[in-house]
């Protein structure tokens, strides 16, 4: 009988200090460590051989992997490769690859799936990434774990090819006329995170891989939230809705610095924003033969006062524009004096006076000898208020030397429509840029070159040396025949690069530990690093809590506990 009471009492203290363990701890599950990042583009496609955008990138970054990236000092470090070897006339590499890695649905990582991307990018010359290929003549695999890369040519970016290695097992069943078309919709990668969900008009979310080879990364779900506008985005990390903003406007930056939870900083990246002129030779196109005329496009970058523009739109955050590669880049080049075309209205209307525009009917705006007037469109993204104030004021001054800008705003889609039929006058938008020189040099290719340009353009010196400028292994000799191109493309300005305008973002440092920025002035986002979003930490206030109002009910569950014991041993003597 004693044995049976002992049993009892154990039995009841047990009980009583469980139900108040769960009235005070509830199941002990956890929320997942969700990390929400604000953007205001939405991605346009989750095929790499489609996307263009900057967010696309980004997320093809936590999907996939690729041989070689940079590390938080953007130099080359190991990836899906463990090591490489360069053979003695350089055309010749050999990639050693890890053999731990998987394929979010299980499969085994192999050589394979090096060959089947390289040549699926080779041969269809589709998206961003197949500039990063360019001059690879054959890619084998001797084995599983063992990759051979043999070029025509020494190829001085080998080390910067980002390209994401894509799972054969699912590609090789997508017929090639349908890459263009294929959306790529379920992705499966090697990345630190997984796919999720893709609501369009509304967030992308992924979730870890807690897998991953490199080791599992802190967030637990990472959703990029979709804003209409920068205001609302900036009003959303203010009030904790989202734990990170990107490229918000810069009015808002001083506000958010003045939260004390909130890290808010202007970033130096390499990007630029741009004027973009139509080019095109085609005679069936719908360009305007006018703007084929250098004249008129120096006389427009004449005409505008980037400083200004800068200054008010801008806040004065990022610095005037001028050659096509941004200053923090080995291989940038300043136009000289002479060669500089820096706002000066008076030049703007020499040029054209002796070319032969002048205003023939007193209207304001100048005609050629046939009278076709200097009228043209200017096309400009409606969600981008800082872009469609530039273009505003832009209009504004060209109207100063007799050419007119009617303004036309449409959505990134419709854009884009625009850009590759061909039909439109000029438009702003940006580009990022990588530390090698190649893939933005690509942009300004003739189609049968590359296959990404956005203007048009073609100068068939200017294309031999973008073949010849891959093929240099020695940096100095390189940035000798880098800048010459971008001296051509500065005096036929096909582009006129407004601005190197940095990258505005916020986090918040109270809920979130570890966040870097790469390089010393750069962003946490946008950096052509994954650092971030693998080595961010949630702030350690997660763990069952044991203080405060749930110690005090603890020592209430204790209490009782005892009183149960007293009152069963109070019993006991009784008898």
């Amino acid at each position: 009988m004693k044995t049976k009471r002992r049993i009892v009492i154990m039995l009841t203290i047990i009980m009583v200090l469980s139900m108040f363990q769960t009235n005070i701890f509830g199941s002990q599950t956890q929320e997942p460590n969700a990390m929400r990042v604000g953007i205001t583009v939405e991605i346009d496609s989750l095929s790499p051989l489609i996307s263009y955008s900057q967010i696309g990138y980004e997320v093809f970054m936590l999907l996939y992997d690729s041989l070689i990236t940079v590390d938080e000092n953007l130099e080359p470090v190991a990836n899906l490769a463990k090591n490489w070897t360069l053979n003695d006339d350089q055309t010749e590499w050999t990639f050693e690859l890890r053999d731990d890695v998987k394929w979010h649905d299980g499969e085994s990582f192999t050589s394979a799936d090096v060959v089947f991307t390289y040549n699926m990018l080779i041969d269809s010359d589709l998206g961003m990434y197949s500039g990063y290929l360019g001059g690879i003549v054959e890619v084998t695999a001797p084995d599983d774990h063992t990759v051979i890369v043999r070029t025509e040519e020494p190829k001085a970016n080998m080390l910067q090819n980002s390209c994401p290695i894509l799972p054969e097992h699912i590609w090789k069943d997508v017929n090639p006329d349908d890459y263009v078309t294929w959306p790529n919709d379920q992705p499966i990668g090697t990345g630190g995170f997984k796919f999720s969900e893709l609501r369009s008009g509304e967030y992308l979310k992924l979730v870890a891989n807690d897998d991953y080879f490199l080791g599992r990364p802190g967030i637990d779900e990472l959703i990029f939230v979709l804003y209409a506008n920068t205001d609302t985005m900036a009003q959303s990390i203010r009030l904790g809705e989202i734990d990170a903003a990107t490229n918000f406007s810069p009015s808002q930056l001083t506000s958010l610095q003045d939260e004390s939870d909130i890290e808010a900083i202007s970033a130096v990246v390499l990007g630029f924003t741009e004027l973009s002129f139509n080019a095109w030779d085609d005679p069936s196109s719908n360009a305007n033969p006018l703007l084929k005329d250098t004249v008129i496009r120096h006389a427009i970058e004449f005409s505008i006062d980037k400083q200004s523009i800068l200054d008010i739109v801008y806040s004065g955050q990022g610095s005037v524009g001028t050659s096509l590669i941004p200053p923090e880049g080995f291989y940038h080049y300043e136009p000289s004096a002479d060669e500089l075309r820096d706002f000066n209205i008076d030049k703007a209307n020499q040029i054209l006076e002796e070319a032969g525009y002048v205003d023939l009917n007193g209207d304001g705006v100048r005609q050629n000898s046939d009278g076709t007037p200097l009228e043209f469109t200017l096309t400009l993204r409606a969600n981008n208020t800082d872009e469609v104030q530039a273009g505003q004021m832009i209009a504004g001054s060209a109207a100063n030397a007799g050419i007119k800008l009617n303004i036309e705003t449409v959505d990134d889609g419709l854009l884009i429509d625009k850009i590759y039929s061909g039909d439109f006058d000029m438009f702003i938008w940006g580009w990022g840029t990588d530390l090698d020189p190649t893939t933005i040099l690509n942009v300004m290719t003739t189609s049968q070159i590359g296959n990404m340009s956005d203007s048009n353009y073609s100068n068939e010196r200017y294309d031999q040396l973008f073949i010849e400028q891959q093929t240099i292994m020695d940096p100095a000799e390189r940035q000798q025949v880098v800048w010459e191109m971008q001296q051509i493309l500065y005096e036929e300005a096909p582009y006129i690069i407004l601005f190197y305008d940095n990258s505005l973002q916020a986090v918040n440092t109270a809920k979130w530990s570890g966040w870097k920025r790469i390089p010393d002035e750069g962003g946490y986002f946008f950096n052509l690093t994954n650092y971030n979003y693998l080595n961010v930490q949630p702030v350690s206030d997660t763990a069952p809590a044991t203080s405060g109002n749930n110690t005090v009910l603890y020592v209430v569950a204790a209490a009782v506990a005892i009183a149960v014991f007293v009152m069963f041993t109070k019993k006991k003597k009784a008898k």
